[in-house]
């Protein structure tokens, strides 16, 4: 069986996308084909067609990228347990899969989570990325709990949007940094407060917190310890842990990297039950074109949310 595909051929900017039949894969035992009905863009994404990631693992040309998937499951591995086909999931597919920028894709079970039919479909595209780092960070290395004190940087984007309302539904006091212009929206989501950081350092208008989560890097990362109390935590997404700012700040800091449980399936609830919101900026059709255009959109602007790729 073959499908068609928006490859590229080396890395590059987005001209590099291309349509390609390709041949499916056979399925291993815990894999799911899935036709695809969404994915959407990530800087992840983006970094991986450009081939900043190329020395850490290199894609096998022609590649097909594309991380977020939704769409319904039309056959199943030998060793699949609780899906069936006609299911509809999203998921998170890996670096070097049979990615989701194509009409059928392949996705791991242990990355999935089966879909409530009150999620629309371009919200299901784009929560794996944005729910899945968030979850992992505020609460699998974070250990956040109820009461407790968060800054949550780069509160506009993917990730971040989604950490504030997860750590707001917990119990959690939450603080972001993000411009002005998205302060409003971000209350609305769960902040208690918005720093601009535009005009305001965050370091000198907070102090004694329990938990940093960090998006964005460089200066942002290396300013969050002072706002730490003693034995707080930082976790990073994006800079590998400063042992020389820990030990100054008697701090713990962590990187995200490593396996945990998937946790998209209780996201999934959240969204379903009307307590977790994902904000879709833009709406792109899932073609060689459209995906071309919606990361060229995604890095020429300030994107709140997420943009999608529908077919």
């Amino acid at each position: 069986m073959q499908t068609n595909a928006i490859v590229i051929d080396g890395y590059g900017d987005s001209s590099k996308f291309r349509d390609q039949m390709i041949d499916i894969p056979e399925l291993k035992p815990k894999q799911l084909l899935i036709k695809v009905a969404g994915s959407s863009v990530t800087p992840f994404d983006i970094a991986v067609r450009e081939g900043v990631f190329k020395n850490d693992f290199a894609l096998d040309m022609p590649a097909i990228t594309g991380t977020d998937v939704v769409g319904k499951v039309v056959d199943i591995g030998s060793a699949i347990e609780g899906y069936n086909i006609g299911d509809t999931v999203c998921g998170m597919i890996g670096v070097k899969g049979f990615g989701a920028y194509s009409d059928y894709a392949i996705l791991g079970q242990s990355k999935a989570a089966k879909v409530a039919d009150n999620i629309p479909v371009e919200v299901a595209a784009a929560l794996p990325m944005t729910s899945i780092p968030a979850y992992n960070a505020l609460f699998d290395l974070g250990q956040l709990k109820s009461g407790e004190k968060v800054l949550i940087h780069g509160g506009a984007g993917g990730v971040g949007s989604m950490a504030i309302q997860l750590a707001n539904n917990i119990g959690a006091t939450v603080y972001t940094t993000a411009s002005d212009l998205n302060a409003k929206a971000l209350k609305q989501l769960g902040a208690s407060r918005v720093i601009d950081y535009h005009t305001e350092k965050f370091e000198e208008e907070l102090s004694d917190l329990d938990l940093v989560i960090d998006t964005v890097g460089h200066y942002t990362y290396k300013n969050s310890f002072e706002v730490l109390k003693k034995n707080g935590r930082l976790v990073s997404l994006v800079e590998e842990p400063d042992d020389r700012l820990a030990a100054k700040y008697q701090v713990d800091a962590m990187y995200l990297s490593g396996k945990f449980d998937n946790p998209l399936s209780k996201v999934v609830k959240l969204v379903s039950d009307g307590k977790v919101k994902l904000n879709v900026q833009q709406t792109y059709p899932l073609t060689v074109v459209g995906v071309k255009d919606a990361q060229d959109y995604y890095e020429d602007n300030h994107v709140f949310g997420k943009v999608v790729l529908l077919k």
